[in-house]
């Protein structure tokens, strides 16, 4: 991926190894929306994808490669102690959540307008997921 020079050896055997070796001639602009919340469900370069996923949160609330919604939740289930460890992302991350919160609570977040496609029970729940997520940032360490 770009900006980073690590070496990495395929495993033949192993799909995520794979997976990995796939994307390393890719720039993070780049990846697709799936391969953004892979990197996030994989605490892989979080200093570096979380800022790539705020910016396509802002374009489309419910980014996504295999369903809506895939980049928020993958970065709801980043476990406290990651946020502990990466402070400066965590502070960026819970201003965008309290932004994404006030905009929601005001009808001002653009969500498809097509309720068959997200229905009011999604966008409850993706409420809850905010806030589920604004919840676990409080509790880091910062």
């Amino acid at each position: 991926m770009e900006g980073f020079a690590e070496d990495f050896i395929v495993d033949e055997e192993v799909p995520l190894s794979i997976w990995s070796g796939s994307i390393q001639n890719i720039r993070i602009k780049d990846l697709n929306d799936g391969d953004v919340a892979k990197l996030i469900r994989q605490m892989i370069h979080l200093h570096s994808i979380i800022p790539e996923a705020l910016k396509r949160l802002k374009e489309n609330p419910v980014a996504g490669y295999l369903g809506d919604g895939e980049v928020l939740e993958a970065i709801a289930k980043v476990e406290k102690r990651e946020w502990d460890n990466n402070p400066d992302i965590c502070e960026l991350v819970r201003s965008f959540i309290d932004g994404f919160i006030h905009l929601f609570e005001n009808n001002e977040l653009n969500f498809p307008e097509d309720e068959e496609r997200f229905s009011n029970q999604e966008r409850e729940e993706y409420y809850q997921m905010l806030k589920e997520i604004r919840t676990t940032l409080e509790k880091s360490e910062l």
